[in-house]
Formats: structure tokens, C-alpha cells, sequence
């Protein structure tokens, strides 16, 4: 449910960008975004995946080179899939480092996290 929320989100994000903001960040049809929204959720998933195979791989004497660089690769993740995005999906163009900075801050703001119980 948390990644279907986050996708949507992703979307909006993106759809408003593109409605009001179209100077900044400009996507050249329907198919744009959602292929656009879509690979945003992919790499996340594949960086959700390589971080529990490292945290797993902890025991092994692995984890412990691998997990730092996961978690700070995490701070960069947003811009770099951004960057991306801008440079391999024709038709999405994000115009100004700026951009880039207030679309991550917004991405950020509004990603769906699970709250963990407090006993």
C-alpha cells in the first residue's frame, strides 16, 4: 500500500510540475509521465532490494563495506534518479540545478514512510 501511495505521489508531483511549472520541468505527453513515474518507483525498488541483501549480508562480513555506501547513496538518490530520468527519457526535461534541489525536497516531503510501533 506504502508503494502504491508513493507512486501516485511521484505522479502528482510530476503532473503539477509539468501543469504549472512547465518552465522548469517540461514532459512531452501522458506516456512521458507515466513511464516517468513508473522508473522513479523501479529504482526504488531495486535500491530497497540492494539494501536488505546488504543489511542480510551483515552476518557474512559483506554488509559492513556494502551498507554504509547504500545509506549514503540514499541522501543522493532522489537527484540522481532525476538526472536520470532528464538524460535518458526523451521527452521529460528538468531545466536548472534549482529545479533539481526543489523537486527532491518535494519528493522527499511528500514520500510515504511506514511509522514503526512505539510499545
Amino acid at each position: 500500500m506504502r508503494n502504491l501511495l508513493n507512486l501516485l505521489v511521484t505522479l502528482l508531483v510530476f503532473w503539477i510540475g509539468n501543469q504549472y511549472f512547465n518552465q522548469y520541468i517540461s514532459i512531452s505527453d501522458t506516456k512521458t509521465l507515466i513511464l516517468a513515474t513508473v522508473l522513479m518507483f523501479v529504482i526504488s525498488l531495486i535500491y530497497g532490494l540492494l539494501l536488505t541483501i546488504s543489511f542480510v549480508s551483515i552476518v557474512v562480513g559483506i554488509g559492513c563495506l556494502t551498507t554504509p555506501l547504500l545509506i549514503a547513496a540514499s541522501l543522493v538518490l532522489t537527484p540522481i534518479k532525476l538526472l536520470l530520468l532528464d538524460k535518458y527519457l526523451s521527452g521529460f526535461d528538468i531545466h536548472g540545478f534549482w529545479t533539481y534541489v526543489i523537486l527532491t525536497i518535494v519528493l522527499s516531503i511528500f514520500t510515504v514512510k511506514v511509522k514503526s510501533k512505539s510499545e
